[in-house]
């Protein structure tokens, strides 16, 4: 099942509801970042949060998702565009966790006490950062507190990851549910009865649901009408062999003469998509010339 996105309203057009599938996402993330079982879920949650976030805002542009807690994983960066695209890496990829008593990968913990902060790039007008404390550390609880606090609207986040018993992504997935100004106290209880009563996301599409079912599911007894659909998301880095040289030309004489001297050469990594690029004495010294 390709990933998918789709924007709904309900009730009215009183509720607004945008789903995701995310697993070619979330597993292309793993793979390139060789994240274990309990990264995967970390990073795959932010990865859907951010894109649904993303897919949530009027205007085109960009979106930056900084989860900074004091836990094991350390950072998580996540990179989202309007258009469908984001990439994102966590710090310490091969943390190893045991199952908390539930028998889940306990990511509240690994991800720690800390802050979440959100930055809004558009294409036309300023950029501006919120920031708040994070709630659990389990990404969409954050989600949901970062709604209220920063944006002053009261939503519901779900996020969820599979991970098979081989390691794999057998489903990565999530949705946000917000209420419109005038919903109303009637229709906010009718959506946080239904909200607490169905299973989590990774449960119902298990279960035989598609993403259209879930949306029905999540929002029991509200009229769903979808707005849009679209496939065209995926992980997609911007990096590029100019873009690196680019940065590198701004970097000191003294530190290009070094790794010429020294290393014959450089390697950079990229830390969104873990791409390596190669550059060779000539190239360091190519760049010295154009930075002199």
């Amino acid at each position: 099942m390709p990933d998918e996105i789709i924007k709904s309203i309900a009730g009215g057009g009183l509720i607004r509801a945008t789903a995701m599938m995310s697993t070619a996402i979330v597993d292309e993330a793993a793979r390139r970042h060789q994240t274990t079982p309990v990264a995967t879920v970390a990073l795959g949650r932010a990865l859907t949060g951010a894109l649904l976030l993303a897919a949530t805002q009027q205007k085109s542009g960009r979106l930056t998702m900084r989860v900074l807690g004091d836990g094991p994983l350390g950072a998580i960066v996540i990179d989202a565009g309007t258009d469908g695209d984001v990439r994102g890496y966590v710090q310490f990829p091969d943390t190893e966790v045991p199952v908390n008593e539930h028998g889940t990968f306990d990511v509240g913990t690994s991800v720690g006490r800390g802050m979440l902060h959100v930055t809004y790039a558009f294409d036309y007008g300023t950029s501006y950062t919120s920031t708040v404390e994070l709630a659990s550390g389990e990404i969409g609880g954050d989600l949901t507190r970062f709604l209220a606090v920063s944006e002053q609207v009261p939503s519901a986040v779900m996020l969820g990851v599979y991970i098979e018993p081989d390691g794999s992504v057998g489903v990565a997935g999530g949705l946000i549910v917000s209420l419109m100004p005038g919903a109303g106290d009637e229709i906010a209880e009718r959506l946080e009865n239904s909200i607490a009563s169905v299973a989590t996301f990774t449960e119902m599409w298990r279960g035989g649901m598609n993403l259209e079912a879930i949306l029905n599911e999540v929002l029991g007894g509200f009229a769903v009408e979808i707005l849009e659909r679209s496939a065209d998301i995926a992980f997609r880095c911007r990096c590029s062999r100019e873009r690196i040289l680019g940065a590198m030309q701004t970097l000191p004489q003294e530190e290009l003469q070094t790794m010429i001297r020294e290393d014959h050469g450089a390697e950079v990594t990229c830390h969104f998509c873990a791409d390596k690029y190669k550059f060779s004495e000539p190239d360091l010294e190519e760049l010295l010339t154009i930075s002199a």
